[in-house]
């Protein structure tokens, strides 16, 4: 069900909040694929403002649409409790200076991981992008 959206993105929630995917067309970063993830990157590891500890990241180059695109795997906790927690997320330069960003956000436990990954494979084959 869809949870949120504004001017940027839209997030979606499976019942209980079991699963979080997020669609963000931004320009905070710059215009690449590459600047987005890092400037998004650089946020998280500012735990004041993310509520993300302990993160720990993979950055990956990939494909997405025919484009470059950026791979980033996120391990963390929130700040103030002990789940560990998995996000991955995908960034891909569009038209006009946009960058999309798709992610999925779950706990770090059990079957989780496995439903995570079949979440992320299936947005990323339905995103599209450049699309008012």
């Amino acid at each position: 069900m869809r949870t949120k959206k504004n001017a940027i993105q839209t997030i979606w929630a499976s019942r209980g909040s079991m699963y979080e995917i997020v669609v963000k067309r931004d320009t905070s970063y710059g215009p690449t694929a590459q600047a987005a993830a890092d400037g998004q990157l650089a946020w998280y590891r500012k735990e004041a403002e993310s509520s993300m500890a302990d993160l720990r990241a993979t950055t990956h180059t990939t494909r997405q649409g025919g484009k470059d695109a950026v791979w980033l795997e996120l391990g963390y906790h929130w700040r103030g409790q002990t789940t560990p927690r998995k996000r991955v997320e995908v960034f891909l330069a569009g038209d006009a200076g946009h960058v999309y960003q798709l992610l999925v956000d779950t706990t770090a436990t059990g079957d989780h991981l496995a439903r995570q990954r079949e979440l992320f494979e299936t947005a990323r084959a339905q995103l599209v992008t450049d699309v008012e």
